[in-house]
């Protein structure tokens, strides 16, 4: 309970109870989110957590989150995971007296039809597009599927919460009528911003950060590295697509003209290692943390000109655009801003400007505060 005063009289406010549902079975960008959201509003709103890994439990909890943890169920055992879920949340929902739900993903998404006829409101937070375009039915359909279900399922939500306008947009196409706010993803805390090094002679270090996947474009990164003098590229994170990068970069990767980092939980050292940043990305992205991160931290960047990179920067205000999927715009943009000291510092000016006026901890707190009231 809340305490509040009006016209010289105290009275208390019923915190609103809020179960977060993640059934994802690996730690990614969702569960950094819910945890970074759990520390945002905890005091403000009572919030439960579900969910199926043990570091996420214990995160949660560690923010100020009660949660309750199912057993992982990976593998083919994966759809008993939704199962059991489905079977229990009645159980929560009365225990613990829940108002709302919230939910992420996909699959989570169809919880939202059982909390509804039991009478709680739903909120269902799109992190990005329903990626139907990559995956076609008769090639993944495994993951075609989860995807399909879920386009079905916002139907059901009581709210839509969007992490950008972009994403925004693919869901009133879906159903317009549904009741949606966008709230950015946002920066817990902006130091100060990094200095834009100038020594002459200097190797220039572009990093990009993201999953391996091909749709993210990091084959154009390597490519393009190779015309630009006195660069070097850092590619981190993991994903399925790491082989086939790797295998087109052998003779970069024995010259030091590119490395892979792999996956890495703090990304802070890269951040520092870098002189610029680079998300390449062929889309469709609902609104990279990675390219916020940079952004917060004073980073230029150079960006593929996807609505939603053209959102955060102002519409090339804010990082150097290029030509999505084009090889040659990606190899310009890199020469352009590894050769031109006052280009990264003006660029790194407007980016951390950006992220310190609209991106921040404070307006979200406010946002979620009112689609829980």
């Amino acid at each position: 309970m809340l305490e509040d005063e009006k016209d010289g009289a105290k009275y208390l406010i019923k915190q609103p109870r809020v179960l977060l549902i993640d059934l994802g079975a690996h730690f990614g960008g969702v569960e950094n989110y819910l945890v970074s959201l759990t520390a945002l509003l905890t005091g403000k709103v009572e919030l439960h957590a579900l969910c199926v890994l043990p570091e996420l439990a214990r995160r949660l909890e560690a923010a100020g989150a009660k949660t309750t943890l199912l057993p992982t169920l990976g593998g083919s055992l994966k759809p008993l995971r939704f199962l059991l879920t489905a079977l229990i949340l009645p159980i929560i929902l009365l225990r613990d007296r829940i108002d709302i739900i919230q939910v992420n993903g996909f699959l989570e998404a169809t919880l939202m039809l059982e909390a509804r006829l039991l009478g709680r409101r739903a909120v269902y937070t799109r992190h990005g597009p329903f990626e139907m375009e990559l995956f076609p039915w008769y090639r993944a359909p495994l993951k075609f599927l989860p995807r399909a279900l879920a386009r079905i399922s916002v139907h059901l939500a009581t709210q839509v919460v969007c992490v950008s306008e972009t994403v925004g947009i693919g869901v009133k196409k879906i159903r317009p009528a549904v009741p949606t706010v966008v709230i950015p993803n946002w920066l817990a805390g902006q130091g100060s911003p990094q200095l834009v090094r100038c020594e002459p002679g200097r190797e220039i270090t572009i990093v990009c950060a993201s999953r391996l996947e091909r749709y993210k474009g990091i084959q154009l990164a390597i490519a393009a590295i190779r015309g630009v003098p006195g660069a070097k590229l850092v590619v981190v994170g993991d994903g399925p697509y790491r082989g086939a990068l790797e295998e087109m970069s052998t003779d970069l990767i024995a010259s030091g003209k590119v490395e892979f980092a792999g996956f890495q939980k703090n990304m802070q050292p890269y951040y520092e290692l870098a002189d610029i940043f680079c998300m390449p990305s062929l889309g469709p992205e609902g609104l990279p943390m990675s390219s916020l991160e940079a952004m917060g931290r004073g980073l230029p960047c150079i960006l593929s000109d996807l609505p939603v990179h053209r959102e955060i920067t102002d519409d090339g205000v804010g990082a150097v655009l290029f030509a999505s999927g084009d090889e040659s715009s990606l190899q310009q943009a890199m020469i352009r801003v590894a050769t031109d000291v006052a280009v990264r510092a003006k660029f790194a000016r407007e980016c951390y400007r950006i992220i310190g006026e609209r991106y921040t901890a404070e307006r979200v707190r406010v946002a979620y505060l009112k689609v829980f009231a």
